[in-house]
């Protein structure tokens, strides 16, 4: 354990960005920037070029290598590269002293993660995981209608993520095994199944049983491609999950998240049945421009009743979640305290996720 930075002494922070990929550029790095004495010294990608670009925009110095990164004084780095690096690039900064905000899914191995918590126990440093959605409005305003006891003891909680075409980047590390430790299940589930505890706050998992499928045509017609370029046909893993999960408290979860559906346009949907009524937020997650719901809502449907509608402002801003996201992290480091998403939270979905893979491939529920 090298040193832990007195920040209390300190007004600037430093930012390193790890990972100059599109989420690194357009989201996570306007947010850190317009935070008042938060600098970003330093971009780190294994693409020298792709880290030279995204530096010359900031003024950071340009680093291709751990060694180089690790001269450069930093107080944060936000961890944005493929999957399958999460774990030794998370430990290498955490064992410096070095703060973390590490995008979805915190490591591809339960084991891996129990191992990332124990770190963060001897260091004392922050390791935030970018459940990024939990900021939104519509997620808020769900979960204080849960908590104040709108729909009684939750009985069930369906989360859904579906997209009409959107595998991100076919061809890249998103759709390689070996790079991303999956597919729509990893990368979709790990939102949703991290929103099904957030607000149902269920404990120990207790049966696990999951379908994975993946449809063998795929056309680069009419596809939502956000995040990049498209770079072949090769998809190795899964497009559609589906799973269930009994948990220890008697609550039931369901998941079902596609990147290519037969639906006519991106959605989540998040559906909670309590014992007095029931709680439907209709929304979208992410940057897609092919979202089904033109008017976010939710409705609140009291027991027999004929359901409220709730409506939530259209197109809501998903760089306003990132700016949140990005200010609670600063604030951690600036108050040396523990983010409200803790290293715990970040493990449990990866157990999960696990737990719904190993299901799949046995045919069998999982306990």
């Amino acid at each position: 354990m090298k040193r832990m930075n007195v920040l209390a002494q300190k007004s600037q922070i430093s930012i390193g960005i790890i990972g100059a990929g599109w989420i690194a550029e357009y989201a996570h790095l306007p947010s850190f920037m317009s935070i008042d004495n938060v600098s970003v010294q330093a971009i780190y990608d294994t693409d020298a070029t792709r880290a030279g670009r995204l530096a010359k925009q900031t003024g950071a110095m340009a680093c291709s290598s751990l060694s180089e990164i690790g001269q450069v004084p930093l107080d944060a780095v936000i961890l944005c590269t493929p999957n399958h690096t999460h774990f030794e690039l998370t430990k290498f900064f955490l064992d410096r002293g070095i703060h973390v905000l590490c995008e979805k899914p915190m490591t591809t191995t339960a084991e891996d993660a129990v191992a990332l918590r124990h770190i963060t126990q001897g260091t004392g440093t922050v390791l935030l995981m970018g459940f990024v959605n939990r900021y939104r409005d519509d997620i808020q305003e769900l979960r204080s209608r849960i908590r104040s006891g709108q729909i009684g003891k939750i009985q069930i909680c369906e989360v859904s993520w579906r997209r009409k075409k959107g595998i991100p980047r076919p061809g890249s590390w998103f759709t390689q095994k070996q790079l991303s430790g999956g597919g729509v299940l990893i990368d979709l589930g790990s939102h949703m199944i991290d929103q099904l505890l957030y607000l149902t706050e269920a404990d120990e998992p207790v049966a696990c049983l999951a379908s994975i499928y993946s449809r063998p045509v795929f056309t680069q017609e009419g596809y939502s491609n956000w995040l990049g370029s498209f770079e072949s046909e090769k998809v190795e893993v899964e497009d559609t999950a589906i799973g269930m999960i009994q948990f220890a408290n008697g609550v039931l979860g369901k998941l079902h998240v596609s990147w290519q559906d037969d639906v006519e346009g991106d959605f989540v949907e998040i559906h909670l049945k309590g014992e007095r009524g029931s709680l439907t937020l209709r929304t979208l997650f992410g940057f897609s421009d092919q979202g089904m719901y033109k008017q976010p809502h939710l409705l609140f449907t009291h027991a027999g009743q004929e359901a409220q509608y709730i409506p939530f402002p259209t197109k809501p801003d998903p760089l306003l979640a990132f700016k949140r996201q990005a200010d609670h992290l600063v604030a951690c480091i600036r108050e040396k305290s523990q983010p409200g998403i803790s290293v715990r939270d970040g493990e449990k979905v990866v157990q999960l996720i696990q737990l719904l893979y190993q299901s799949a491939r046995k045919g069998l529920v999982v306990t």
